[in-house]
């Protein structure tokens, strides 16, 4: 029988590091904390421990299933190519756009939702300013509604 082929994670090399290390402390650090705690609380015999044994196990569960999803991405990830070479007539994955929002200059990267981090300027391809951009070309000019504002953003730089 035939399996699915499963789309692939689209991420940076950045973000590939990052889950590694993510990875590597949740397995030999975190993991490890967690079940040494396990096994005091069982040593235990109490009332109180016993409401303590099960926090704890939810808590080891919560890590196993990040353990699970990061492998899952590692397993099944293809990387972003980003920064080699600037393509300013191509808008696309891994790409950084300088727009100017009135009299405001700002700089996005493109990213998978996998990656987006509002804090960083890493925008999603699947958000509705990534949707555009995607779809636009350097010099164009974008709009996006949020909320009950109109927001257009002319594309500057694109590398």
């Amino acid at each position: 029988m035939f399996g699915i082929k499963k789309e692939k994670y689209k991420i940076t090399k950045e973000k590939k590091n990052d889950l590694i290390e993510e990875l590597k402390k949740l397995q030999e650090e975190d993991l490890v904390e967690v079940g040494n705690r396990l096994e005091d609380s069982r040593r235990e015999d109490s009332d109180e421990d016993d409401a303590n044994l099960g926090i704890i196990a939810i808590e080891k569960e919560s890590i196993e299933k990040r353990i699970k999803e990061i492998s899952e991405i590692l397993d099944n990830y293809e990387l972003i190519e980003e920064g080699e070479k600037c393509e300013p007539s191509r808008i696309k994955l891994g790409s950084t756009i300088k727009v100017k929002d009135g009299d405001k200059i700002l700089e996005f990267k493109l990213v998978s939702s996998l990656e987006a981090d509002p804090l960083k300027n890493y925008i999603s391809d699947d958000s509705p300013l990534g949707k555009r951009l995607l779809k636009a070309k350097l010099g164009d000019t974008v709009t996006v509604i949020v909320r009950t504002n109109i927001i257009r953003y002319k594309i500057l730089e694109v590398c």
